[in-house]
């Protein structure tokens, strides 16, 4: 097992998952997209990378009291985020090009990456600093704690998506930090981002699967996996949790075009309820057997979805 620049460990093999292997998505499809806080940067999400609404505090302080707030005497100190890959300082606005794409070199793609991850960083604690200032020593306690394990979970998740053993991990580890942060700053400022609109597929090739990154910080995959007997297909869907993990709910994953629906047939073993444990992954299949009778196929407009409530993901 090698390491990359930022000391990320580059793994040597593929996991195994338990219907089919699903693994990231690959390095063209990554570097045109912008990021979103709702879709993998190798696919279609459409949120915009974000800007950065105003630099953290350089390093961690007593929280200022705000009219109504916990006096100075019983606030706790805020906690920055110091990132992994730029340590010695809380996280900054950082200048990167428009396009990392455009970068000639592997490190330099990574390098612009992380430029915008630090800046996303930046305005979540800009974001967060607002809240603490005016919270209980309880509230803010929490919130540091919230942080700490958003931040420690952040690069296993992505580690789980992406571990061919090639340089292009580290590309699309970066892409992937990047559409972590970009989601939790939609959250903390109360932002619901929209529509994310992902890449379908059929391939277990690393190139061809497309996440979506949730508010909380889990990401969801899913492979076009077979046909069935009736005409319809088999979904393997494919969950990394984040740091609070994930409870299946397969009411909430389902095909829809318009006013038609398929809700699916659950593949044995029923996955409903399971809690997914913070790191990792799990699969579960859902037989789609009614997809073909959906009125509107030929459009393309319908596709399998995940709904939570919102935000919401579709791959088409």
């Amino acid at each position: 097992m090698g390491q990359s620049r930022r000391g990320r460990p580059v793994h040597s093999g593929r996991h195994a998952l338990a219907a089919v292997s699903v693994i990231g998505i690959g390095l063209l499809a990554g570097c045109n997209s912008a990021s979103s806080s709702t879709g993998s940067p190798a696919t279609q999400g459409t949120t915009a990378t974000a800007s950065a609404a105003g630099s953290a505090s350089s390093a961690a302080g007593t929280a200022t009291a705000a009219p109504g707030g916990p006096s100075a005497s019983t606030s706790s100190a805020f906690v920055p985020i110091t990132e992994p890959f730029d340590p010695g300082h809380a996280a900054k606005t950082t200048p990167a090009p428009a396009s990392c794409a455009g970068q000639q070199t592997t490190l330099a793609i990574e390098q612009c990456f992380d430029a915008k991850t630090e800046t996303a960083d930046a305005a979540i604690d800009a974001a967060q600093q607002a809240s603490f200032a005016t919270g209980t020593v309880a509230q803010q306690t929490a919130m540091n704690a919230a942080d700490k394990a958003w931040l420690a979970a952040r690069p296993t998740v992505c580690e789980k998506a992406y571990n061919t053993g090639g340089t292009i991990d580290g590309i699309n580890v970066a892409t992937c930090l990047l559409d972590e942060s970009t989601a939790r700053l939609d959250a903390v400022k109360g932002i619901t981002p929209p529509e994310a609109v992902l890449k379908s597929t059929d391939s277990t090739m690393i190139s061809d699967v497309s996440w979506y990154t949730t508010p909380e910080g889990s990401r969801i995959g899913m492979v076009d996996t077979q046909g069935d007997t009736t005409g319809g297909v088999i979904i393997a869907w494919t969950v990394i949790a984040g740091p609070d993990g994930f409870t299946v709910n397969p009411a909430q994953f389902y095909f829809s075009d318009g006013a038609f629906k398929d809700a699916g047939i659950i593949e044995k073993p029923d996955p409903s309820g399971h809690l997914v444990a913070p790191g990792t992954e799990y699969t579960f299949g859902m037989d789609y057997s009614t997809v073909t009778h959906d009125p509107n196929q030929a459009k393309g407009t319908g596709g399998f979805t995940y709904v939570p409530g919102t935000p919401v993901a579709v791959w088409r």
